[in-house]
């Protein structure tokens, strides 16, 4: 294995489509822990207070919520003080950390997406978590299983878990309701999505769903219909060569995609600069009444809804509705974002930053970092608390995304991918879809390309890095 000063030295320059990032090279194993110890002791050997940094992207609402969680954790001892720092968003942390490889710019804690779990492995600079819950006798058993399962990789979990969300089906009640739909029993499946589109429309909804092109939702759906996405068990027993999700039901998946804008019965965005939130606005307007959009939104969804002020709309939250005409096989992973731990910090630092993040998930901290953000509660004993369930009886809209998440097996499908180009993959299937939605390509070649191309993405990552 190369040690890290050679490997943040070669200075190797990873292109990811349009961006040109410093890369590193790594070990072939896509799964080797980067830390066998976590220097507990290094902190009650220190002088107080150790002082560590975080480096985290949240904005608004969820910075202020952090930030209260953090001068909470401060003013509770003396010996940790965290300071954390506003990297904007998580393509700009991501990037800052992969230059600080080189510079030894890095900081003691980073926030990153849940998609940039392999390339912070492969960086070799992460203290997996459960080293450090292994020597401190930490227990992960009342998280949510699919939660640990996303950022556990060949028996290491590297993650921390924090920031947590999942798609979920947006509609208007009252549209469902002008249309002689039930509005409390929403559409469970694709197909029965398109049967209440085919009525929405029929009483005058222009584009009854405002189709968000976000690859994500696909992998969501080759979840939840149990499959995977990737070779080596999706990347997760040993590193992703390759796509495997040229299957019928992708190619079901996107018939009824194209089918759906062909017919009129959704617009799409082409996530090419365009508005992000305009599905949502088009249920505002009216031109739309569904829209399939992540539940981490939920609170500037009822804002740009109205809030409830409008008369013409009343929102409602359900799962997001399963592929083909049966209810889901598999079910969705996990969205968002966690914290990973540097073992290039000094070993006081290491140890201070897993007080910090034991601090952030304790049950009371879980519940209010899930009240004042957004995101839904990553432990089975926050979620059963009094306060979460008063917020959740207030809110109901915003337990969806949770009760979505216990449902159908953990396994390695609904696990999620593992995969070193995450950007670069979902990008081919964003295109794919563009070329179906914008130049009609058929639905079964949108797919073969898609595939080909995202497999093409992993395999130029996996030759830069050496895996």
């Amino acid at each position: 294995m190369r040690s890290w000063k050679r490997w943040a030295s070669s200075g190797i320059a990873m292109v990811v489509l349009t961006s040109a990032l410093v890369a590193v090279t790594a070990a072939p194993d896509a799964g080797a822990a980067n830390s066998t110890t976590c220097p507990l002791n290094a902190l009650k050997k220190a002088s107080k207070p150790v002082e560590i940094t975080m480096w985290h992207w949240m904005t608004r609402a969820n910075e202020t919520a952090l930030q209260k969680l953090t001068d909470a954790f401060n003013s509770s001892q003396s010996d940790v003080k965290v300071k954390l720092v506003n990297q904007i968003d998580w393509e700009a942390t991501l990037a800052k950390y992969k230059a600080g490889l080189a510079t030894g710019d890095l900081p003691d804690v980073v926030q990153l997406q849940e998609t940039d779990q392999q390339q912070a492995i492969d960086t070799q600079t992460l203290l997996p978590a459960s080293t450090c819950a292994k020597a401190d006798h930490y227990s992960f058993a009342d998280f949510v299983p699919r939660v640990i399962s996303y950022y556990t990789v060949q028996g290491t979990q590297y993650g921390m878990p924090f920031n947590t969300s999942g798609p979920v089906l947006y509609y208007n009640k009252k549209a469902f309701t002008a249309a002689g739909l039930d509005p409390n029993a929403p559409p469970t499946t694709l197909d029965a999505l398109r049967a209440a589109a085919e009525k929405l429309k029929a009483n005058g909804v222009s584009a009854p769903l405002g189709l968000k092109v976000d690859p994500i939702f696909f992998e969501h759906w080759t979840a939840m219909a149990n499959n995977l996405f990737a070779n080596n068990g999706n990347g997760r027993k040993s590193r992703a060569t390759k796509t495997v999700f040229d299957t019928p039901n992708s190619r079901q998946i996107f018939s009824w995609q194209a089918g759906m804008v062909k017919d009129g019965l959704a617009t799409t965005n082409p996530d090419l600069g365009g508005n992000i939130y305009d599905d949502l606005l088009g249920i505002r307007s009216g031109s739309h009444a569904m829209a399939i959009d992540t539940s981490a939104a939920f609170s500037t969804i009822k804002s740009i809804l109205g809030a409830g002020n409008d008369p013409n709309i009343e929102l409602g939250v359900a799962p997001m509705p399963a592929p083909g005409a049966k209810a889901a096989k598999g079910g969705v992973f996990v969205q968002g974002g966690a914290l990973f731990m540097v073992n290039k910090s000094k070993p006081e630092k290491q140890a201070a930053a897993w007080q910090y993040l034991k601090f952030l998930d304790q049950p009371a901290n879980v519940v209010a970092w899930a009240i004042g953000s957004g995101y839904m509660p990553i432990r089975q004993s926050s979620a059963n608390s009094a306060a979460m369930k008063d917020y959740w009886a207030q809110n109901p809209g915003s337990k969806v995304a949770y009760d979505q998440l216990l449902n159908g097996p953990t396994n390695i499908a609904t696990s999620g991918s593992v995969i070193g180009d995450n950007k670069g993959v979902r990008d081919a299937v964003r295109d794919a879809e563009n070329s179906m939605f914008l130049e009609g390509k058929d639905p079964k070649a949108a797919v073969k390309a898609a595939s080909q191309n995202a497999t093409t993405a992993i395999d130029d990552y996996n030759s830069r890095i050496g895996g």
